[in-house]
């Protein structure tokens, strides 16, 4: 994906998700009423604010392009929820949630390498292969010593 567009993938995500997240604070963008039961629950039982800083701050590392991945991984569970959400009990801003699921999935798409070890098949007890063969090279880690930026016995 050329830079640009990444760019403003994450520009997008990050305004929209940034917005999001003051409006939980404080209302700049109206809120259709009534509420659902479930929102309302929401907002009275203050659980809302800690969503809300979850998106706050992965808004701001959006924009600022720090810990793109980071950002990313924390957005995950609270678009999967948002879209639920909209998707099966409030259909207001289905459209909304479908948005910000693309959004935030080219951008995932797009940060895949991060996101590789995490469905990387695990062996219990086993050793990846290229640190097994540089062991093999070296001896044992412990009769190594970092110095001057490579490792030397």
């Amino acid at each position: 994906m050329p830079p640009r567009a990444v760019g403003a993938l994450r520009v997008a995500l990050g305004l929209i998700v940034l917005i999001g997240g003051v409006n939980g604070f404080v209302r700049i963008v109206p809120v259709p009423e009534p509420l659902h039961p479930f929102t309302r629950m929401l907002l009275d039982s203050g659980y809302i604010h800690a969503v809300k800083a979850v998106e706050l701050t992965a808004a701001v590392l959006l924009l600022l392009d720090r810990r793109r991945p980071l950002a990313l991984a924390l957005l995950w569970p609270v678009v999967v929820n948002i879209a639920l959400f909209h998707l099966l009990l409030d259909p207001r801003a289905g459209v909304n949630a479908v948005i910000l699921l693309g959004l935030l999935g080219a951008l995932t798409w797009h940060d895949r390498r991060a996101f590789a070890p995490l469905f990387a098949e695990a062996r219990s007890g086993a050793m990846p292969a290229r640190d097994s063969a540089a062991r093999d090279e070296r001896g044992s880690p412990a009769s190594c010593r970092w110095a001057g930026g490579g490792m030397k016995r």
